[in-house]
């Protein structure tokens, strides 16, 4: 049985995860670029600021990378990126409902959205895209040009010459050869 095309969903998903981690990536080196106006003395601000920058500007890199990775991993149907994918929409969900209590109200569009890639993420067509569910084919009714050959199965006792067990039906033992009354 071949795999399972990529889900329409998983190619979307993926999809995002690289515009995601395009925006991280220009976010970072924004962070860094400021970091070193902020060092050179640019802003009148201290120095350890500029030093602050940089290094969130290199840590939001490093997400970016990891979140292209994780469209790879949604792209090619790896396991751990599905498992990936649930975990951050749960903390999406977590963080949504948190935003609400505290009368972010426009978090409640991230909510829906992070409701429904979990919900998708374990629909049983997407499931056996990461080999995380098994999808068996339906059985197949027999041809009608195939005849079923009866072989007896059950044993009919055993060859008074030898002691093999006989098949019934048997003329001669298929052991000895002898034949069997």
């Amino acid at each position: 049985m071949s795999a399972p095309s990529r889900p329409f969903g998983i190619t979307l998903l993926a999809g995002l995860h690289v515009l995601v981690a395009i925006l991280y990536f220009f976010g970072g080196i924004g962070l860094i670029a400021l970091g070193a106006f902020v060092r050179r003395g640019f802003f009148g601000t201290h120095r350890h600021l500029g030093g602050f920058a940089s290094l969130v500007g290199v840590v939001v890199i490093i997400v970016a990378v990891l979140y292209l990775a994780l469209a790879w991993g949604l792209w090619v149907g790896k396991g751990w990126a599905w498992a990936i994918s649930l975990v951050l929409a749960g903390l999406g969900i977590i963080i949504s409902l948190v935003s609400l209590i505290t009368g972010a109200f426009w978090t409640v569009i991230v909510l829906i959205l992070d409701v429904i890639i979990i919900y998708y993420l374990l629909t049983p067509h997407v499931r056996a895209f990461f080999g995380e569910y098994k999808v068996t084919a339906p059985p197949q009714a027999p041809s009608q040009s195939v005849q079923p050959t009866s072989q007896p199965s059950v044993s009919a006792g055993f060859c008074p010459n030898c002691g093999a067990p006989l098949q019934g039906g048997e003329k001669f033992c298929s052991h000895c050869g002898k034949p069997v009354s």
